[in-house]
């Protein structure tokens, strides 16, 4: 949106990038990063064109910036509290939760990108995989069953979401193939020939 067609001035944006980012009050914390810091708001050009006031000592405009940063470290960690609080109540109100046994086998999402190709297009979920322990009520130990007798497979630490049981896409074929048997034309004659036997 920022940079040109080609690119390449992005080096020459960042710093403004980084300024709107470090001045901006958050939604979360409801403070700048800059005030997090710092204790004060960012100054721009325009603050120091316009009037203010310059009565505080150098040393008692430090204690305050010190305990107004300070202060306001602690009311982000407050404010980060209830945020965590409100979206976990909104996961939790939608969320089902899913559960494998131990023996399960399961689909892994690994996404990976190549050079030429379409990521939409590229396969995502890798496998199969089969559960070998339940450590959590989120994560599960993955392992995969295409090792040979010689070596086996090193074991993957899995989060839940990363998950989806297993069918065997030879099987989904085959029983998608059966339903779709194909059939000749159905001719006049063969319709003439079953109206009347439906009529006898």
């Amino acid at each position: 949106m920022y940079v040109d067609v080609e690119q390449r001035n992005w080096d020459i944006i960042l710093p403004f990038v980084t300024f709107a980012y470090n001045s901006a009050k958050q939604d979360t914390t409801r403070f700048s990063p800059f005030f997090l810091v710092h204790g004060r708001d960012i100054e721009t050009p325009l603050d120091v064109i316009l009037p203010h006031d310059t009565e505080n000592h150098a040393n008692n405009y430090v204690q305050q910036l010190i305990t107004r940063a300070e202060e306001a470290r602690q009311l982000a960690k407050l404010h980060i509290l209830d945020a965590q609080a409100a979206d976990k109540r909104r996961y939790d109100e939608r969320h089902q939760p899913v559960n494998y046994n131990v023996g399960d086998l399961v689909w892994v999402f690994t996404p990976v990108r190549k050079v030429g190709l379409s990521e939409k297009l590229l396969r995502r979920y890798f496998g199969s995989y089969r559960i070998t322990r339940h450590l959590s009520d989120v994560t599960y130990e993955v392992q995969s069953i295409e090792a040979n007798y010689r070596r086996q497979s090193k074991k993957d630490i899995v989060h839940v979401l990363r998950l989806k049981p297993y069918c065997d896409p030879k099987k989904q074929l085959d029983d998608a193939g059966a339903h779709r048997i194909p059939r000749r034309p159905v001719t006049r004659s063969q319709t003439k020939l079953q109206r009347d036997a439906d009529s006898s």
